[in-house]
Parts: structure tokens; sequence; C-alpha cells
């Protein structure tokens, strides 16, 4: 039976909330008791190379994507990750990079970074979503990465989104190492912001019982590849805390 769009915005929400919320990952740990400069120098680094990524894939689902709103959104999505964001000045891999800068790597050792073998594996996972399944579960699996990034579901569990700068602003960073986070508020966490729109899509385009079951699935599958990303992520982000902290 094919959910009504209410019933079937509070499944997606639900996938989300029950992968990515209700248990939280060690990235959550590490900000909450282990945050150190040291420490977000490794999510630093693996977040650029997944920054470095992310609009390649929606890039590989317009082509397959038969539906006018839904190719804008991705690449009004893609012009705003890589071309021109009007609430920064740089775009969001050079933002990465100054967020990098900012925690005292080298713009070098940021920009020729390739990725923690789980880094890989997970943008690989994502390469090959965006590239071989039917766009609306490629969409699935891309675009509802930023369903993370849902401020009314964040809200729900108690936290904020992960791309929020809040977590960071304790370091006491300069303001243009900041930008990125600055601008991914701006973009994702409003009413109509990408954690909002992306739910809207996939309501919108999964029509039929087995389009929901498959869109849900997907989604599920791709909340699990990113907890495990994020997860790993967050030990290594507290075992260099630690190691900093040892050594003063």
């Amino acid at each position: 039976m094919v959910a009504t769009a209410a019933a079937f915005r509070a499944q997606i929400l639900g996938v989300v909330g029950d992968v990515w919320w209700a248990s939280p990952c060690a990235i959550f740990e590490f900000f909450d008791n282990h945050l150190t400069r040291e420490g977000a120098q490794v999510f630093a680094l693996e977040h650029s190379v997944f920054a470095a990524n992310f609009p390649r894939w929606f890039g590989n689902i317009v082509g397959n994507c038969p539906h006018l709103d839904a190719r804008q959104y991705m690449i009004e999505n893609m012009y705003v990750e890589e071309v021109h964001d009007p609430t920064v000045t740089v775009g969001h891999y050079d933002s990465m990079v100054l967020f990098g800068q900012g925690l005292g790597l080298s713009e070098e050792a940021v920009r020729s970074y390739g990725g923690h073998v789980v880094t890989r594996m997970a943008i690989a996972y994502w390469d090959n979503a965006s590239r071989t399944k039917p766009w609306l579960e490629a969409f699935a699996a891309v675009g509802g990465l930023e369903i993370k990034a849902n401020k009314e579901l964040a809200d729900r569990y108690g936290r904020s989104p992960l791309n929020s700068g809040s977590y960071f602003r304790r370091l006491g960073l300069p303001d243009w190492a900041m930008v990125h986070w600055q601008s991914a508020e701006a973009a994702d966490h409003g009413e109509a912001g990408h954690g909002d729109a992306s739910v809207d899509l996939l309501v919108r385009h999964a029509t039929t019982a087995d389009e929901q079951a498959r869109v849900l699935q997907t989604l599920r599958e791709s909340m699990e590849v990113s907890r495990y990303h994020f997860d790993a992520m967050g030990r290594r982000a507290i075992e260099a805390s630690q190691a900093a902290l040892a050594r003063r």
C-alpha cells in the first residue's frame, strides 16, 4: 500500500533518526568530551575528501533523472557547492581547506590528502550508488545524506546537526576558518534548507509502494555507511586528542 505523503515523510525521518541519531556514533563522543585542535584535524582532513567528491555524485544522478524539478535541485546544489555560494566567497571544498588551515594544517597537506581507508570505502559506495542505481534510489543515497542536517530531526534528539558550527566554535578559530560552517548552517538548517528539501523531493517522486520501499531501503543503507564512516573518524579523532593531551 502506498503511504500518504505525511506518512512517508515520517518514515524517511524515522530511518535517519534510527540509524544516525538514536545511538550517536563516536564523532559526537569526540565533540562532547575530547575536542582538541589535533582531533579536529582528523575530521578536517577526512571531511575535505568527502567535500571534494560530494558534488560529483549529484552530477552522476542528473544524467539519469527525467524530472526537471529534481535536476534543478541537484544542479543548484552543485553550483552552490563548487561555483558560487551567496553566503561565502569560496567553494565548499576550499572553505574546508581554510578550516584545516585554521586548525594548523598546511594547505598542501589538506589538498594532497587522499583519505583514510574507511573514507575511501565510503566514497566508493556513494560513487557506485550514484552511477548504478535508478535516479530516485541514487538520490536517496546521496541527497539523503543532507537529511542528517534536518533541524526538526536533530531537535527531536536534542542535538545540533553535524554540520553546525557550534561544535567547532569552542576551539576559538578565526572567522575566516569558520566560513564552511557558516555557509552550511545557512544552506541546510532552515525550513527550506537542503536538510528539509531533500525529504520533500523524495516524498514527491516516490509515488508507488515499491518506490517508497526502495527509497527507504537505500536511505537506510546510506545512513549505515555514513554512520560507520563517522564512527571510525570519531575514534581516530579521540585517539589524536588523547595523544596530544599526553604530550602536553
